[in-house]
C-alpha cells in the first residue's frame, strides 16, 4: 500500500513538472511573439488592441499556470521515516526528525552537534533520519556519502557518519582518510575499499538528492520536524538572525509539535 502511494506521488511529481516545462516554453513563446508585434508597429498606427489584450490575457493564464505547478511540485509531503532509512530511535516515536545533510558541508557539522543535542534532551521521544544530499561545491561530499554507505553496508553507519563529521571538523578530508576510518571502526578493508572505488552506492545518493528536490530540499542542511521543513542549520536554542528577526530553535519547534 505504501510503495503505491509513494508510485502515485512520483507520477504527480512528473505531470507537474511536464506541466511547468510546456507552460514556461509557452510563456516565453508569447512574451516574444508580442516584443516583435510591438517593434514592427507604431502603438499609434497599430491595429486595435483587442490582439494585444487577448495575448495578455493568454500569457496571464499560463503565467498563472506555472505558479500552479510549482507549488503542486513544493507541496508535496516529505517521505516518512521507515526502516530503509538510517535513523536513530523508534519508527512510532511521536516526533520524525529527517535530516539531509552533507558531510563535507561546515553548517552540516554545526546542525550534527544541534541533532546530538535533541537527541540527548528529547531521548526516545524523538527519531532521527539521516539521508543524503551532497553538495557538488564540495569535491569530496558525494565520496563520503558513498562511504557511509560502503559502512552500512557493513552495519556501521552511524560509526562511519561520525567519523566523516570528526574529518570535516577536523579538515582531514578525503578518499584516503575514509579507508582509514573504515579500518578505525572494523570494517573488511577489501570490501570497503571496493566499495568506495568502485562508487557503489552513487546512483542510490543521486536518486535521493532528486526526491529530495521534490520535497523542496534546495540545500544543505534541511531538516523536517513532523512534516515542517526547515531550511539550514538551526540552533537548538531560539536565536535571532542577522536581520534582527526572532527564530525557534530546535528545542522549542520539537516542544511545540510535542504539544500538538
Amino acid at each position: 500500500m505504501k510503495k503505491n502511494s509513494t508510485n502515485k506521488k512520483t507520477i504527480i511529481a512528473i505531470i507537474a513538472v511536464c506541466v511547468l516545462a510546456v507552460c514556461v516554453l509557452l510563456f516565453f513563446f508569447l512574451s516574444k511573439k508580442t516584443s516583435t508585434f510591438i517593434m514592427k508597429n507604431d502603438v499609434s498606427s497599430g491595429p486595435s488592441q483587442e490582439n494585444n489584450i487577448e495575448e495578455d490575457g493568454i500569457k496571464a493564464a499560463n503565467l498563472q499556470a506555472v505558479q500552479e505547478a510549482e507549488s503542486q511540485i513544493a507541496a508535496q509531503p516529505v517521505k516518512s521515516i521507515s526502516s530503509e532509512d538510517h535513523f536513530l530511535g523508534n519508527l512510532d516515536a511521536p516526533i520524525q526528525l529527517i535530516a539531509y545533510s552533507d558531510f563535507a558541508c561546515p553548517f552540516c557539522l554545526e546542525f550534527n552537534d544541534t541533532i546530538g543535542r535533541i537527541t540527548e534532551e528529547f531521548g526516545d521521544k524523538v527519531a532521527v533520519a539521516f539521508r543524503h544530499f551532497p553538495l557538488a561545491a564540495h569535491a569530496y561530499a558525494m565520496p563520503a556519502a558513498i562511504a557511509s554507505e560502503c559502512a552500512a553496508e557493513q552495519g556501521k553507519f552511524w560509526e562511519m557518519h561520525d567519523k566523516l563529521f570528526e574529518n570535516n571538523q577536523e579538515k582531514i578530508f578525503h578518499s584516503e582518510q575514509f579507508k582509514k576510518d573504515a579500518a578505525d571502526i572494523g570494517l573488511n578493508a577489501a570490501k570497503f575499499n571496493q566499495c568506495l572505488e568502485t562508487e557503489k552506492y552513487k546512483n542510490k545518493i543521486q536518486d535521493q538528492i532528486l526526491e529530495a528536490r521534490n520535497f523542496g530540499v534546495s540545500g544543505a542542511p534541511a531538516s523536517f520536524v513532523n512534516g515542517e521543513p526547515l531550511q539550514g542549520a538551526y540552533q537548538f536554542e531560539d536565536f535571532t538572525r542577522p536581520n534582527g528577526d526572532k527564530e525557534e530553535g530546535m528545542k522549542s519547534i520539537i516542544e511545540r509539535h510535542l504539544k500538538d
